[in-house]
């Protein structure tokens, strides 16, 4: 998986015509990354938004929307909360006592959040010798979000 977009069509604020508007998340270069594209075909009016990190809410929900949730959980044996702590904390983006939470979270139940997020993050535990597995919310249990 190195991304998932969710196309539609909404009108143009300037013209009233039609944009085309993609708005999506992925991994590239290792990296967490989203984005949001549109394109006036009438009016010429073109926008392209990208960051690296947790998307925005507004991103997320209309991926949510579209694709799902899914969780992410480690399986096999029982893991070490270090590891756990030292995936979550890695990319700079959480206080230690959110990764702290979050890692209780996700050595029980799991966490749950786009398909780009969960399969990123299991990508990271993976690299730090955590087997971690993937899978649609309906599919096990799983309630915290760590896009945001």
């Amino acid at each position: 998986m190195t991304g998932r977009a969710v196309r539609s069509t909404v009108e143009c604020g300037r013209c009233g015509g039609a944009v085309r508007r993609e708005v999506g998340q992925f991994v590239r270069w290792g990296r967490l990354g989203w984005g949001v594209d549109t394109d006036c075909a009438d009016c010429s009016i073109i926008s392209c938004e990208e960051d690296w990190g947790p998307a925005p809410d507004s991103v997320r929900r209309v991926l949510l929307a579209e694709h799902g949730a899914f969780t992410v959980r480690p399986v096999g044996p029982a893991v070490s909360g270090l590891a756990l702590l030292r995936v979550l904390r890695e990319d700079g983006t959480r206080s230690l006592a959110e990764a702290r939470r979050l890692a209780g979270e996700l050595a029980g139940s799991g966490l749950t959040g786009t398909e780009v997020e969960m399969e990123f993050l299991a990508g990271r535990l993976r690299h730090h010798g955590v087997a971690a597995a993937v899978g649609p919310v309906g599919a096990g249990p799983g309630q915290a979000s760590v896009g945001r």
